[in-house]
């Protein structure tokens, strides 16, 4: 249920934000996308907070929140790579780990039965760093332009994340596997 669950209608509010994000990139208006992407940026945190603080943790929840910021930070990244403002091939590697995450979550759980979903410390990092990277680079075209000649160490800080949480990840997926077949 979304309505009257605070923690839900945060997630709700990010998933509703990434359409006017692309679109204010899109149409260069990057200081007011810098704005939403910040408002939805602070969802990510208050949603988690507050799911935790007042017992609002629902299935819906656990489901809408990894999936709006994978529909955020892929759909900022592909926005900003076709406009130029960031390699298209880090756009591509962090859609294409979340690819991996999500269809490897739903392939595993068609061969391995039911797993509890844990996120690691590592894809955290790798989400946490794209938010920046992201958020920088709006920054960096809105209102602190000498801010964009400083973002190739972040950027490739985030690409290792996304590649280590990648490969973390399924290292995590073949131990649930093995455990899955030993049980049989």
């Amino acid at each position: 249920m979304v309505a009257g669950n605070v923690a839900n209608l945060l997630t709700l509010a990010r998933l509703l934000s990434v359409g006017p994000i692309v679109w204010l990139v899109h149409s260069g208006a990057h200081h007011a996308a810098a704005l939403v992407f910040v408002a939805a940026a602070l969802t990510d945190a208050a949603d988690g907070y507050v799911a935790k603080r007042y017992n609002q943790i629902t299935p819906l929840g656990a489901v809408l929140d990894p999936l709006a910021d994978k529909l955020l930070m892929d759909s900022l990244f592909l926005t900003l790579a076709f406009a130029g403002h960031l390699p298209a091939w880090l756009a591509f590697l962090v859609i294409g780990r979340d690819l991996l995450m999500v269809f490897g979550t739903l392939a595993l759980r068609l061969l391995a039965g039911r797993f509890r979903v844990e996120p690691l410390l590592v894809g955290k990092l790798s989400t946490f760093f794209q938010i920046i990277l992201g958020g920088a680079v709006l920054v960096g075209l809105s209102v602190l332009p000498g801010l964009l000649a400083w973002l190739q160490p972040l950027l490739l800080l985030t690409a290792g994340l996304v590649v280590a949480s990648a490969l973390s990840y399924v290292h995590a997926a073949s131990r649930i596997w093995t455990l899955a077949r030993l049980a049989r």
